[in-house]
């Protein structure tokens, strides 16, 4: 038995002008396709809300992460906006570290974040507006996320570069 689709069809014609945007993006569809595995004709379907032969035809999620890894998250973007999120760009790190002292500064600066959390919990059991200003948490936690996201991208580089391979 088929089931009524949860998207509709407003939602999936948005999503086919959000892949057009993100083909533009790109450069165009034979920019895209040089860059993916697709055709630029199957790129071109994919963002084609006016043709009822392509009205079913959407873009697979790796051909997306492709595309978004080349020119940004528009298409995911209009994605997260559909099913009642947000996306939310992680801060870029470009370092080269050393893991000792990643892991140092994750470890550190998580640890400073749990401190400060339980300073605030210590003082009646939950955490107010107030202490989360006056303890500088939202800082901290930032600090603890960009210090994991530096390391978790150390983790990407090594294993895209086949670093420690045998």
């Amino acid at each position: 038995m088929k089931h009524a689709r949860p998207s509709s069809e407003n939602e999936r014609r948005a999503l086919k002008s959000a892949v057009r945007m993100q083909l533009r993006q790109c450069g165009g569809q034979d920019s895209a396709a040089s860059i993916t595995r697709v055709s630029q004709q199957q790129l071109s379907a994919y963002g084609n809300a006016d043709n009822e032969r392509h009205e079913n035809e959407h873009m697979p999620i790796d051909v997306l992460l492709d595309l978004t890894l080349d020119a940004g998250p528009v298409a995911l973007t209009e994605i997260c906006r559909l099913s009642g999120g947000a996306f939310v760009q992680l801060p870029s790190t470009h370092s080269d570290g050393v893991w000792a002292a990643e892991i140092g500064r994750a470890v550190k600066e998580g640890g400073e974040a749990a401190a400060k959390l339980c300073e605030a919990l210590a003082t009646g059991g939950t955490i107010t507006a107030e202490e989360i200003r006056e303890l500088d948490i939202v800082r901290e936690i930032s600090e603890a996320i960009e210090a994991l996201i530096a390391l978790r991208q150390h983790c990407n580089r090594v294993i895209n570069a086949g670093e420690g391979d045998e």
